[in-house]
């Protein structure tokens, strides 16, 4: 069986939130979460990486 990969969202290098599920859950298409998130967070290195 094949493992699912997703895209997860960092805040100052500790693991927030899965991106895909966040944009799902806002309704939203994956860039403009990444836009939004980015947004949320202005005080923090945001960064994001495909695990």
């Amino acid at each position: 069986m094949r493992k699912m990969k997703s895209i997860w969202c960092f805040l100052d290098g500790k693991k927030h939130c899965d991106v895909v599920q966040w944009a799902l859950a806002a309704n939203v298409d994956v860039r403009e979460a990444k836009e939004r998130l980015a947004a949320a967070y202005p005080l923090h290195i945001v960064t994001f990486k495909v695990m």
